[in-house]
């Protein structure tokens, strides 16, 4: 009888791991995003803005 619970409910398990593994990346990421220095926040917020490289 276990070996029919393993078997059945497989898929029930793994929308909840990967439901899992993308919550913790996300906490991470937001904790990792608070506890930034405000000088690497200014410097990255301005990247996509910056002109380094002269356009034609």
């Amino acid at each position: 009888m276990f070996k029919r619970i393993l078997h059945e409910d497989w898929t029930t398990i793994v929308p909840v791991i990967a439901f899992g593994i993308t919550f913790t990346f996300f906490i991470v990421m937001i904790v990792r995003s608070m506890r930034m220095k405000k000088s690497q926040r200014d410097h990255l917020s301005s990247l996509p803005l910056e002109d380094d490289a002269p356009s034609d």
